[in-house]
């Protein structure tokens, strides 16, 4: 094989192998444990303290699939990682397509970022 060759299947490796790793850090139970917008009003926090913090949960699947819960609503749907934006597109039975831009992502945490909100999501062990 020509170095030239070689080099190449060895950058797409090493790409496809990182883009599966960054998305099997994503698969597991995941649950809302704070806002991290820095304007968020009184009423704002009040409600999201009430109806969101610890509440809203989240199971992104191996086969491209979640479910959630929020405010005692069930929903489920696909989700996809997208490597080249690092985000999540999250596609439910109703409405449009949600795509989360991926600020941080660790075994244990993951920050999502939506329009202007910013959320801190704890995996659920």
């Amino acid at each position: 094989m020509h170095k030239k060759t070689i080099i190449l299947l060895s950058f797409i490796f090493i790409t496809i192998n990182l883009c599966a790793q960054k998305s099997n850090l994503i698969v597991g139970n995941w649950v809302f444990t704070k806002p991290l917008n820095k304007g968020i009003d009184e009423a704002g926090l009040a409600f999201l303290e009430a109806e969101v913090i610890g509440k809203w949960k989240i199971n992104f699947k191996p086969d491209g699939k979640f479910d959630s819960t929020m405010m005692g609503e069930q929903t489920d749907g696909t989700w996809n990682f997208d490597s080249n934006s690092n985000s999540i597109t999250i596609s439910g039975k109703e409405g449009e397509p949600q795509k989360f831009k991926i600020l941080k992502s660790t075994k244990s945490e993951l920050i999502l970022k939506l329009g202007l909100g910013e959320f801190l999501l704890t995996k659920i062990e």
